[in-house]
């Protein structure tokens, strides 16, 4: 059943998530203000949604290489409303 999950295409979506959340970091660092500290916040919410979802599919496909899959953030980059 773990051939059902494409290894490629959830390490290409992690790269690209981590990339995003850099460069919302970054662009918070620079030019710290409303819109941008919203861009980093929907960033970091979404790279925490793609981290459980590849928990969930490590889970449910019981695929020993998801458990290892590297988080893209953590829990206490996202701040809780």
């Amino acid at each position: 059943m773990s051939s059902d999950i494409d290894s490629k295409v959830l390490t290409k979506a992690a790269e690209s998530m981590a990339e995003a959340v850099k460069n919302a970091r970054l662009a918070y660092q620079f030019s710290p203000g409303s819109y941008t500290y919203t861009a980093l916040q929907a960033c970091l919410n979404a790279a925490k949604a793609l981290d459980e979802h590849i928990g969930a599919l490590a889970f449910a496909h019981s695929a020993e290489w998801l458990r290892k899959f590297p988080r893209i953030v953590e829990d206490c980059d996202v701040e809780q409303d």
